[in-house]
């Protein structure tokens, strides 16, 4: 019983530790290392009912070069934005700053982010 319990909690801390992990354009985000600053645009999914992130390090302006994934390039789904928040902070950002911007006459909200110190 008791090792079957060890096992179990083993598991899921294994599986906790890879789903903490941000992927962006096929790149780790914590081995990105001369990148201090990054801005996030949250939108919700073509239901509305979950929302897709799209980050951006320099790397690129397209949706498909920014959208935030797990290693096997599946993209990430939220709750909400606090989730996203979360997930940074869990990995080493912090938010600093909001701002609006105007794309297609669509507006969107961007949040940057500084890496930890």
């Amino acid at each position: 019983m008791q090792k079957g319990l060890i096992i179990l909690l083993f598991s899921m801390l294994c599986y906790q530790t890879q789903a903490q992990q941000i992927f962006v354009n096929k790149q780790n985000l914590t081995t990105l290392k001369n990148i201090s600053y990054i801005t996030v645009k949250v939108q919700k999914t073509w239901m509305a009912t979950r929302f897709s992130a799209f980050l951006d390090y320099g790397q690129g302006t397209s949706d498909s070069q920014q959208e935030m994934t797990d290693l096997a390039k599946n993209p990430l789904f939220f709750n909400s934005k606090v989730e996203i928040f979360n997930l940074l902070d869990r990995n080493g950002w912090n938010l600093i700053d909001s701002y609006e911007e105007t794309k297609d006459n669509k507006v969107f909200v961007l949040h940057i982010f500084r890496r930890k110190k």
